[in-house]
């Protein structure tokens, strides 16, 4: 087990407010949420500049009046009133607004919604920053539904967050419908194979604390080891490990964020064994400790 440096946790344990905060460790930033939430919207007419940084949260920024610029891994888009950009996770990227503009800027987390089965096929797209400026009637739309999330944000009734992600949904449909047609995957009746991918997947969800492999899984399927491996990859998007890895990580992370429960009994819960490829897995998969990621989301 690697030596804790209490120092460096402490660094990661920010000032908290009303609606949240955001931690900057080099050039990762930790977004939070307010209360249950999963998604925030800031509003500004500030002149503002944000240096060149990163964070595992889909950033939207919809200009209202002026200009805002952003430089997106060495590009600059100039996103005037109306235009909307749409920066994935974990891309790199800076922003600059002058006097007399204004934005929304939304920071969401995309699981939700990337998980879903039709948007799996489109991964590649919806990977790449996405300028939305050309004024189509699919574009209008799209920015009316921002709007609509930003009210449904503000009000705050409840469900509000459910609310918001249904807006998304619609806006992730529009841009598939619109903007990505000619990759959509042909449509074809449920086959066989797929029940029973969908069935594997069952499989795991309920045996993640077990130490399975790929070949049980197999077996379960009634598939060859390479076979199965090539069809759950095509129709998941992801390998058995990863899928594997997903699973306990989701489990982990809700436990850290809703319980006071030992770092030793959450490792054990969520499938990962020891605390020690707990710790090694979560560093490299989330960018800091199950430590770190408590004292920045955790409710407790």
């Amino acid at each position: 087990m690697s030596e804790r440096n209490p120092a460096a946790e402490a660094s990661f344990v920010p000032d908290r407010y009303e609606d949240g905060f955001r931690v900057l460790q080099g050039l990762r930033e930790y977004v939070t949420y307010r209360d249950d939430a999963s998604i925030r919207i800031w509003y500004s007419n500030i002149p503002w500049k944000y240096e060149s940084h990163y964070h595992s949260a889909v950033e939207v920024c919809l200009t209202l009046e002026g200009v805002v610029d952003y430089t997106v891994e060495g590009t600059v888009y100039h996103v005037r009133k109306g235009e909307i950009l749409i920066i994935p996770p974990d891309v790199s990227h800076g922003l600059n607004m002058e006097e007399g503009s204004s934005r929304y800027l939304y920071l969401y987390e995309p699981d939700t919604v990337l998980g879903m089965r039709d948007i799996k096929p489109l991964s590649r797209q919806f990977s790449q920053v996405f300028y939305l400026h050309d004024g189509s009637e699919a574009h209008t739309r799209i920015r009316e539904l921002y709007r609509k999330i930003q009210d449904v944000y503000q009000q705050g009734d409840m469900m509000w967050n459910t609310a918001c992600f249904g807006y998304l949904l619609q806006i992730y449909a529009l841009m598939g419908q619109h903007y990505f047609p000619a990759v959509h995957p042909r449509r074809e009746k449920r086959s066989v194979e797929s029940e029973v991918i969908a069935a594997a997947m069952g499989y795991i969800n309920s045996r993640y604390q077990e130490e399975i492999t790929l070949d049980d899984v197999a077996d379960f399927a009634g598939f060859s080891r390479y076979y199965f491996s090539r069809s759950f990859k095509k129709q998941t998007g992801y390998s058995f490990k990863e899928y594997l890895i997903q699973k306990r990580l989701q489990v982990a992370m809700d436990l850290l964020i809703r319980t006071s429960r030992p770092m030793r009994d959450i490792a054990i819960e969520s499938g990962f064994g020891s605390i020690a490829t707990f710790n090694r897995v979560f560093r490299e998969k989330k960018g800091c400790t199950p430590t770190q990621y408590r004292a920045i989301y955790g409710i407790y």
